[in-house]
């Protein structure tokens, strides 16, 4: 009875780190970048003076700046390798990283671009009234360029399409 309860934890703590909702936000306008797995922890970088890190797990919480952390150099094993198709290798693996993108959905989007050319920029200006970049795309002559993303997923759908 007690082997029956623990496995039917397990389960359920493996069913909620599945089934949680990771959602990444980006935005350049403040440089700042986010990874929230809900329910698990969050791990952000910004600038402020300097790039700082900080992640967040449930009761632990850690922020330090990137120039604190120093790189430790490892001594390499020399060993024979064994030879294979590096192309086969290489595409392979890009087809699985594509299956995997697509996994994502997109919740909201914004791009400003300016690309300090008024030609270019005149040029590219009627994209801002294409039917599916509407109110997202924004070709300006203000000097102003930024991304703003917000995307997410969750990790059975990342799963299933790197192992499917």
């Amino acid at each position: 009875m007690i082997w029956l309860i623990i496995i039917l934890f397990i389960c359920a703590i493996l069913g909620f780190l599945l089934f949680s909702r990771i959602v990444v936000e980006v935005d350049t306008r403040i440089a700042k970048a986010e990874l929230r797995w809900q329910g698990i922890g969050t791990v952000k970088v910004w600038y402020e003076d300097d790039w700082w890190l900080s992640m967040k797990v449930r009761f632990y919480q850690k922020t330090f700046r990137f120039a604190d952390m120093k790189k430790k150099s490892k001594t390499l094993k020399d060993r024979p390798r064994k030879k294979r198709n590096k192309r086969a290798g290489t595409m392979r693996m890009l087809r699985k990283t594509i299956k995997v993108i697509k996994t994502f959905r997109v919740i909201e989007w914004r791009l400003a671009i300016d690309t300090s050319d008024y030609s270019s920029n005149a040029q590219l200006y009627p994209l801002n009234f294409a039917r599916r970049n509407f109110g997202h795309l924004n070709i300006n002559f203000r000097d102003e360029n930024f991304l703003v993303l917000k995307i997410h997923n969750r990790p059975w759908k990342i799963l299933y399409a790197f192992f499917g």
